[in-house]
């Protein structure tokens, strides 16, 4: 099963303190995350809508073959649209792409955040300034957790990508192996060595392509 594009976790050093747990997360603003994996069965649903976002093809054209015989249907590229309709067609391609990776990124990051995520939103101030600006808080659950921590606690982008793959490492491995990678990251942390721990994390438990 592919995993995230992004398969380099950071470390960092907030204020001279480091976490070396691999499921606590902490973002560059210095906020701890606890964090749990997702089912494998989850993580295949959302494969399978990445894949569909990738399975939309550009429009096509007829090609003549052996003399005009026979036609054979070419998929378009940017060189080859000649027409209105075919500039149209290709426009409409883009679109569709466009908003199949909008909504399978929207997804895939709620879903981690939903199933990633081992704790509760909590009850404070935070509320207040979102209504103050007059922008509505959700009141679901689940669509305030996501609210939550899409704009406080993950409002940085390069902190979502790093969440995102850190969950989906920690998914790959369960047991005995998430507590020996929790030993390896630990050591590399202590080290100041993280790239070359979540590498050697990878390899050992065979958990991710590398």
């Amino acid at each position: 099963m592919a995993g995230p594009q992004f398969i380099v976790l950071l470390s960092r050093n907030n204020g001279g303190y480091m976490k070396n747990d691999l499921r606590v997360f902490v973002t560059r603003s210095g906020r701890e995350i606890a964090l749990q994996p997702i089912a494998t069965k989850t993580l295949d649903d959302l494969q399978l809508l990445i894949q569909e976002a990738e399975n939309i093809r550009p429009p096509t054209y007829s090609v003549s073959l052996a003399g005009g015989i026979a036609e054979e249907e070419v998929e378009h590229d940017l060189t080859t649209l000649k027409t209105s309709a075919d500039h149209a067609a290709w426009t409409a391609y883009e679109k569709r792409q466009s908003d199949a990776s909008e909504n399978v990124n929207k997804r895939v990051t709620r879903s981690y955040i939903i199933f990633g995520i081992n704790e509760n939103v909590p009850d404070n101030e935070w509320e207040q300034d979102f209504e103050f600006c007059g922008i509505t808080v959700p009141t679901g659950a689940m669509e305030r957790k996501v609210f939550y921590f899409e704009r406080i606690v993950l409002a940085d982008p390069a902190d979502q990508r790093d969440f995102v793959q850190r969950v989906y490492l920690i998914s790959q491995l369960s047991g005995e192996a998430l507590e020996r990678a929790d030993a390896l990251f630990r050591r590399a942390m202590e080290n100041g060595d993280g790239l070359d721990a979540t590498r050697q994390i990878i390899s050992e438990e065979g958990a991710l392509a590398a």
